[in-house]
């Protein structure tokens, strides 16, 4: 297989073990959650948006490594959430404007505040100028301190393109079923740091493996199939981040802001 993208984001389990969150006394539970959390944000609102999975996984990729140069202490996880939205949508060529995400994020967010709002349309939450002014410098604020910090380099190399690459290829299937459900712990695999940890190629083969022990189809282990592209270790780890995901309960926003500028 032949790899044309631009692979420099990817960080060693003792550099994420000491994140700027560490270091600001935010606990390993604690980040996870907001990372988890700014991770549904993510999702929910490009649905919302209407926008292509491919800005919702961008948008998820960014945030992550944002977040592996800078502490949720210092950044708002919402505001980083939005940013990255707005960010990954011009970065997929499916730009939206600053004051459509803002309303959507103001609409989750109230929802989530307010039973009586959760039926409430989108179009009928309105922000008033003054306050889309202000969010919308934040809005320009934040995405200009995460391009500082990825150094203009905004490219991401998904998993998603390989899986079909894998199936058909290598193992000689492209079963409907197992393509899907690949195709959603690739999705799943984006509210971890997995992205941050290893190459797509390696997340690809690790979800076409437990797509295919969940839905019971047997793939070839001799030679393995997976030797060009990933190591087992590789694969396992990827496995059991994925499994330890599942276990967890839906991600809650945590306050761990030191200061309110950034609220």
């Amino acid at each position: 297989m032949v790899y044309s993208a631009i692979d420099t984001f990817y960080l060693m389990d003792e550099q994420l073990e000491n994140s700027p969150s560490r270091r600001d006394g935010v606990d390993e539970a604690t980040e996870t959650t907001l990372r988890i959390y700014g991770c549904d944000l993510i999702q929910e609102s490009g649905i919302l948006l209407q926008l292509p999975q491919p800005v919702m996984a961008t948008a998820q990729v960014l945030f992550h490594r944002f977040y592996c140069k800078t502490s949720f202490a210092e950044f708002n996880v919402k505001r980083v959430a939005a940013t990255c939205v707005w960010l990954a949508s011009k970065v997929e060529e499916c730009p939206i404007k600053a004051t459509k995400v803002l309303l959507v994020f103001h609409w989750i967010e109230q929802r989530l505040s307010d039973e009586k709002l959760r039926n409430l349309p989108i179009e009928e939450e309105h922000l008033n100028t003054k306050s889309v002014d202000l969010k919308a410098e934040d809005l320009l604020r934040i995405e200009m301190h995460i391009l500082i910090e990825m150094g203009f380099v905004c490219h991401v190399d998904h998993p998603h393109k390989y899986i079909l690459h894998i199936l058909d290829n290598y193992l000689g299937t492209t079963t409907p079923e197992l393509v899907r459900e690949a195709w959603n712990l690739a999705n799943d695999s984006l509210r971890t740091t997995l992205c941050v940890r290893f190459k797509s190629e390696v997340v690809a083969c690790a979800v076409v493996y437990a797509a295919a022990r969940r839905i019971r189809v047997p793939l070839p282990e001799n030679p393995p199939w997976w030797r060009a592209d990933a190591d087992r270790h590789g694969i396992d780890e990827v496995c059991r981040v994925l499994a330890h995901l599942y276990s967890l309960p839906k991600a809650q926003y945590v306050p761990v802001l030191r200061n309110e500028f950034h609220s």
